[in-house]
């Protein structure tokens, strides 16, 4: 496990009974309470899962799912273990693009870091400990728009790929499975995300891997529960904590077990407070640094200690002081660094006289405070404001060249291709089984030979089953014996027939009589010779033409969807406009309409005609035809601008489209004329300068540094100004 402990060097008296975990997903947060109880990590509560999209909606959700994690204690714990994605992290520290806001969350929240573990790590770590054994699986972390697919070989993590999500989890893991490569693949997958999975352990049960990929067998499905992987973390970190808080690691028979000294890669910080960066943290400095002195570091572990043992405390006097850690400051959104100023030293006072310089330096240290705060201070006005909406419609020319006297956006024809293999589960019903044989025989009445072909037919006295005669037969004539004064019916015996539809109604009796091909039964009959048997019948599930329309639909829909992702892909900024229907090129079903089958699948491919164009071209025609509605003093934005265009029409030289525009409104301001205006104004007293504005609701103005009195006025330097649109 990759956890890196930030205990620092504090006696175990000092240390709060209860700790926090937290998970952040790709779009999920999960939090855990947890404590140290008789030796032994044990989760006591889990928090609420929530979504996030953005810093805030992150900080939000982690302070919600904490709240509901820690209701049942009045204690407010704040040493935390993270759990984060493996792309998290770098070397034992959070990733550089994710410290930023890693950072503001433990500033925001008062969280004291005591380590972070790869969610996908954690989980294998605990698998191991509750199965008994070092499991081999294939693990499958669930996002919104990705699929982590990670190789757990005897309980570790031996790879690891991420694939984007498409409509199909099975081709994004097949996927994801072919970069990483191998000889033998485990047959076990095991998917977590803290969602329901049920469509996504379908697919993946439903998928063939042994044709596709190099699996021994049918591989196993498994879906975790939703809070295993944040239970994983809590667990796997409080073992750690275990170990430092009590020098010692119990073994635990309980669901839950404790893990025990083994190999793993946990990087221990020797020094505290400064070990907080070895996580990748960092804070804004908002006062000049305090000189900390600095413990000398540790000795080093000794050969027979565990990599990632805690580092044992010195042995000290209770009533020696120690020194206490340096918090991480707080600061505000806006940090602004102020000039230094030298220090003033005022003479000293004779003893017994009165303090009457004091009265004249205190207002005139507040009086070179302000004149400073004028100077450096910051203030950023957002002017909030409903922005007014017009609306158009134009047609414009499509085409490779310009075209004259119409607007013409400049495209590229572009035929594109595109293939997919999907499946779905069949619906229909069809009857199948056996059709009834027996054998007959045949009698000719007339006085003429009788010759049959091979296929044949008779008919049951009833008419409502018949039968093939699998041979051809020639039958004599009828014959007279004039001494004896009798007759003999020419006949052939033993013919073998079958019947022309399954089940069971076609097993007939023995001596049923059949009329025989289109003769009369005057003139020729057939016997059966023994009781007909065979015939079966039973209902099955099957290939329906529904099934069949529905699956092309599907796969029609996921190939245009790969046209429009490669367009996007190769040429970022461009789209393409679609001329003609999509062209099947190829389309192959495993199974035909009323095939006997569970699943169907389909091989596509096909392509599009298209005009690919670039998104600034458009907008940049677009504005120029709205020019005319933008009244003085606006502008419009491309980001707050929607343009929609219309399948294209065929003229005789081009093509024509019609192209719908909603663009808003926004003001453009002259900052230095407004900053003229306002600096050095009590805040209370600059609206009206911004009222004119059309659409204005209100101001909202941040000033740092937020000193008392002095923030009543705006400084005579560093504003700024932004627009909030409702």
């Amino acid at each position: 496990m990759n956890l890196v402990n930030l205990f620092g060097n504090k006696s175990k008296s000092q240390e709060p009974d209860y700790f926090l975990a937290i998970e952040i997903h790709e779009s999920l947060i999960k939090t855990a309470l947890w404590e140290v109880a008789e030796g032994l990590p044990s989760v006591t509560n889990i928090g609420s899962y929530e979504s996030w999209d953005d810093e805030e909606s992150l900080i939000n959700g982690v302070d919600a799912s904490l709240e509901q994690a820690v209701k049942i204690i009045n204690s407010e714990p704040h040493k935390v273990i993270f759990g984060l994605p493996d792309s998290w992290i770098e070397d034992g520290k959070v990733h550089p693009t994710k410290t930023k806001l890693i950072s503001r969350l433990i500033k925001e929240l008062g969280l004291d870091p005591i380590g972070m573990v790869p969610i996908n790590s954690a989980i294998a770590h605990y698998m191991k400990k509750l199965e008994g054994i070092p499991p081999t699986a294939i693990l499958l972390e669930v996002y919104t728009t990705k699929v982590v697919v990670s190789i757990i070989e005897k309980g570790e993590i031996t790879a690891s790929e991420e694939a984007a999500r498409s409509g199909d989890i099975a081709q994004d893991v097949e996927e994801g499975l072919t970069v990483i490569g191998s000889d033998s693949f485990p047959a076990r997958f095991i998917l977590t995300n803290g969602g329901n999975l049920e469509e996504e352990e379908q697919r993946i049960t439903s998928h063939p891997w042994q044709e596709r990929l190099t699996f021994q067998h049918m591989p196993k499905v498994e879906v975790l529960p939703v809070d295993f992987s944040i239970r994983a973390i809590s667990l796997t970190g409080g073992t750690e904590a275990v170990q430092y808080l009590t020098g010692e690691i119990k073994t635990d028979t309980g669901e839950e077990p404790s893990f025990p000294k083994e190999e793993s890669n946990i990087v221990i910080p020797r020094e505290t407070p400064d070990s907080i960066t070895e996580l990748g943290f960092s804070y804004e400095e908002t006062s000049a640094p305090t000189s900390v002195e600095v413990a000398p570091s540790e000795p080093p572990i000794s050969p027979d200690q565990p990599e990632y043992a805690f580092p044992q405390e010195d042995i000290q006097d209770e009533t020696e002081p120690q020194p206490a850690p340096l918090a991480p400051q707080k600061s505000s959104k806006f940090v602004v660094s102020l000039p230094k100023v030298p220090k003033i030293k005022f003479p000293a006072l004779p003893k017994g006289k009165i303090p009457w310089l004091y009265l004249l330096v205190i207002p005139l240290l507040m009086a070179i405070g302000f004149v400073v705060y004028l100077f450096t201070g910051q203030a950023l006005i957002s002017i909030v404001f409903t922005p007014q909406k017009i609306t158009n419609q134009f047609t414009i020319a499509i085409s490779d060249s310009s075209v004259s006297g119409i607007p013409t956006l400049v495209a590229t024809p572009k035929t594109i291709s595109g293939s997919t293999h999907d499946q779905i589960t069949t619906t229909g019903q069809a009857t199948v089984g056996d059709k009834a044989t027996g054998t007959i025989t045949i009698a000719n009445k007339s006085v003429a030979p009788i010759i049959l072909k091979a296929g044949a037919t008779i008919l049951s006295e009833d008419g409502k089953y018949s039968y093939i005669i699998s041979t051809a037969q020639t039958i004599a004539s009828i014959s007279a014996d004039l001494l004896a004064g009798t007759e003999t019916y020419g006949k052939v015996t033993g013919v073998p027939v079958t019947a022309t539809k399954i089940g069971a109604d076609s097993n007939l009796s023995k001596n049923s009589t059949f009329s025989v091909d289109d003769y009369s039964r005057n003139v020729i009959y057939a016997v059966a010779d023994s009781d007909f048997t065979g015939g079966t019948s039973r209902a099955v599930q099957a290939v329906s033409k529904t099934d069949q329309d529905k699956l092309l639909q599907t796969a029609t829909d996921k190939i245009k969807a790969q046209i429009q992702a490669s367009t996007e892909a190769q040429t970022p900024g461009f789209s393409n406009l679609v001329l003609s229907d999509f062209t099947i090129t190829q389309k192959n079903f495993d199974k035909d309409v009323g095939e006997e089958a569970t699943v169907l699948n389909l091989d596509l491919e096909g392509s599009v005609a298209t005009l690919v164009y670039s998104d600034d071209s458009l907008y940049q025609l677009v504005s120029g035809l709205l020019a005319p509605q933008i009244p003085a003093g606006s502008e419009i934005h491309q980001s707050n601008t929607t343009i929609k265009l219309e399948t294209p029409v065929k003229t005789d030289t081009t093509y024509q489209a019609k192209v719908d525009v909603e663009a808003g409104l926004f003001p453009i301001l002259d900052e230095s004329k407004l900053m003229g205006y306002i600096k050095g104004q009590p805040v209370s007293g600059i609206r009206h300068f911004f009222s004119t504005i059309q659409g204005f609701d209100h101001l909202d103005v941040k000033i740092t540094p937020p000193i008392p009195v002095y923030t009543k006025f705006l400084p005579l330097t560093n504003i700024k100004f932004t627009l909030v649109e409702i």
